[in-house]
């Protein structure tokens, strides 16, 4: 076969180098979007399935994705390689070539073509983040059979404690590649072959059961990382004679690298991170002005905060507090332990933990900081003693003096969370809040955990896919953080706590838009309370990308349903939603006649919680129009937004009320 490189960016050739060396066993291409991962896949497995006469399994771990996504590419890949298209046929979920090849396309909730997995030569998993650890160990189990077979993976790094890093690329040694390729015989220029890294495992020795010897095994998996600016259909090849040089797309990625860091380093960078939603309970914690290298200092005590959850790990946060100059507290997370099964009882843990103070060279208190319901009675343990109880005791067992700073009741969820907020906004002066850089699970956590309505953490089940035991995947690592800091902090806290300021809102945490410019909005959502305190309140809000465009309001006295129902029919949307009373629901039943996704809820009863939880991402995403700010009915909307606080009058909450339904709404996903 005749290949022009033209055709391809660098991904794709090193994909060629690899797949054609047997000794290699996985081939991952991890990196930002838009960096030609599955595509360059899509383009050398449809060549190789033709040259060699082979057949290849592409997998999703959902199999109604595949059509419009995987499947696509590698049709777009065939009819973009001259002469390939005339010896296939698209089929559904299968391309069969005229030399009696297949390329299989299948989600892994088809058990039967997981059983028949030793036919195929290669398996492409794309999208490998969304798979389970042991979706991949039985994959691997089960493609044999065949000499030079291969699992191929695509994938945008996300949580630092996803599996692919914990429990894959943690555990190997890593050497980096040299970045050039030959190629057909062809030396390649280097840049036509430079991703961001190309990485190789080191080899093992591993027992011949045959001989009875150790020998060695070769390094049998590769990564490929990559960013768009490694894709020439994104920035044009280095020549400037092929390719695409996509503006467009490079001002996305800038437009995110200024303004949502997070992201950037997701989908740009490829590197592991975390993607902001909006409604994280840490809103505040930045992981570039947060963290450093903060190690134990021996002239401090160290402050254990501990929960008493087993699953997924028993928490354990060690901290230490320092006065430094100027009357500056200093609370420093330094080190952690997520005490995972069989470790992960009450007697084991504190096990851990003293080993832990040990390699510190730790000989003075502990003071132990974590959760109430932890002091409860265990009718485990034959004498009813707690899970503290237990801890402490066992602590002691190994020499160490305890002292229980453990309260009888929990400080309120919420109210530290904003106080954590409050300390990293630079908010609380004479206060500041560390964590150590090698803190990784506590990072996670601190940029994963999400709030609930409530403003509470909200502790979203999941369920392991192994042993069906269901668990709570973030948060217990944030409430030993809340226990430790309440503790450590308790004067600023109180303080905090008794005088927050008179509004939820400041006038300069709201942006404007230029509602001079034309923009092409993908989404509109109405939402209306036709009778709140004594008002009603609509709101209009109009996405572009990630954020909202506050473009219409209305804050009138309640009056008859054929004329608030005209107010609703006089602003375009793609989805209305209607928060009322059962007296309301015949105006939305009319208004379904000709308005489209029209919704209705039922009045919520606890409005100001709702106003709280929702306000951090209402002052990230809603933009205001600012030539609308001179009109009255605008600039009213607005005055009530900005006066509200817990002690407003009903009448006063309607347009906190409307924003906040609106962002819980998107936030849940419309």
């Amino acid at each position: 076969m005749i290949i022009e490189r033209e055709l391809f960016s660098p991904n794709a050739f090193w994909v060629w180098r690899y797949t054609l060396d047997p000794s290699v066993r996985n081939i991952v291409l991890m990196g930002g979007s838009s960096s030609s991962k599955s595509y360059s896949v899509a383009q050398f497995l449809s060549i190789l399935t033709y040259w060699e006469g082979t057949n290849q399994l592409v997998m999703r771990k959902v199999g109604a994705s595949i059509e419009k996504t995987i499947y696509t590419d590698f049709k777009t890949a065939i009819n973009g390689i001259e002469g390939l298209a005339e010896h296939c046929r698209f089929k559904q979920n299968s391309i069969m070539f005229d030399n009696g090849a297949k390329i299989d396309f299948t989600g892994l909730d088809d058990s039967e073509k997981i059983k028949g997995i030793s036919q195929y030569k290669r398996v492409f998993l794309d999208e490998l983040s969304e798979y389970e650890e042991s979706d991949l160990k039985q994959i691997r189990l089960r493609l044999r059979g065949m000499e030079g077979q291969q699992i191929l993976a695509a994938f945008n790094p996300i949580s630092e404690e996803h599996w692919i890093k914990k429990k894959w690329f943690d555990l190997e040694e890593w050497h980096e590649v040299p970045m050039e390729l030959t190629i057909g015989g062809e030396k390649l220029p280097p840049e036509l072959c430079r991703v961001k890294a190309v990485l190789m495992n080191s080899p093992k020795m591993i027992l011949n059961h045959r001989t009875g010897e150790f020998e060695e095994h070769a390094p049998d998996t590769v990564i490929i990382h990559s960013t768009y600016l490694n894709n020439f259909w994104v920035v044009g090849s280095p020549d400037g004679k092929y390719g695409y040089y996509d503006y467009q797309a490079i001002a996305n990625f800038e437009r995110d690298r200024i303004n949502d860091p997070d992201y950037f380093q997701v989908y740009a960078l490829g590197e592991w991170g975390h993607i902001r939603t909006g409604a994280e309970f840490f809103p505040s914690f930045n992981r570039g002005v947060v963290c450093g290298k903060f190690p134990f200092n021996p002239e401090l005590p160290i402050h254990i905060g501990m929960d008493s959850n087993v699953l997924p790990y028993v928490t354990a946060t060690f901290f230490q507090k320092e006065y430094k100059p100027d009357d500056v507290q200093q609370v420093t997370q330094f080190d952690e332990l997520p005490i995972e099964s069989p470790n992960n009882s009450a007697r084991k843990a504190a096990k851990v933990i003293a080993a832990k103070l040990r390699e510190y060279n730790y000989t003075g208190k502990v003071y132990l900081h974590g959760d109430a319901s932890g002091k409860a009675a265990n009718t485990i343990d034959e004498n009813n003693r707690s899970f503290f109880d237990l801890v402490i005791d066992e602590l002691e067992h190994e020499g160490f003096e305890v002292e229980d700073c453990i309260g009888n009741k929990n400080p309120a969820v919420a109210t530290t969370g904003e106080f954590i907020n409050a300390v990293w906004d630079g908010r609380v002066p004479g206060v500041a809040i560390r964590i150590d850089n090698d803190c990784t699970t506590s990072i996670d956590d601190y940029q994963a955990v999400q709030k609930d309505e409530n403003g509470a953490i909200a502790k979203q089940k999941v369920t392991n896919p192994v042993t069906k035991q269901k668990y709570e995947a973030h948060g217990h690592v944030s409430d030993t953080l809340r226990y430790a800091v309440h503790d450590l902090l308790r004067a600023q806290y109180t303080e905090f706590s008794m005088g927050r300021k008179r509004s939820i809102y400041s006038e300069g945490e709201f942006k404007f838009f230029n509602p001079a410019t034309e923009y092409d909005y993908e989404q509109a959502i109405v939402y209306v309370l036709p009778s709140f305190g004594g008002r009603f309140a609509l709101a209009r809000l109009a996405r572009i990308a990630d954020r909202w465009h506050l473009t219409d309001v209305r804050l009138r006295p309640v009056k008859g349903n054929d004329e608030m129902a005209g107010w609703i029919r006089s602003f375009t949307a793609t989805m209305y939603v209607v928060e009322c009373q059962q007296a309301y629901f015949p105006m939305v039943r009319d208004l379904r006649k000709d308005l489209p996704q029209v919704n209705v809820l039922k009045l919520g009863s606890d409005h100001r919680v709702r106003i709280s939880a929702m306000s951090d991402w209402v002052r990230a995403h809603v933009h205001l129009d600012p030539e609308k700010m001179s009109e009255p009915e605008y600039a009213a909307f607005m005055g009530d937004v900005l006066d509200y606080n817990e002690q407003s009058p009903a009448e006063q909450m309607a347009a906190s009320a409307v924003l906040s339904g609106l962002a819980r709404i998107i936030i849940r996903g419309v």
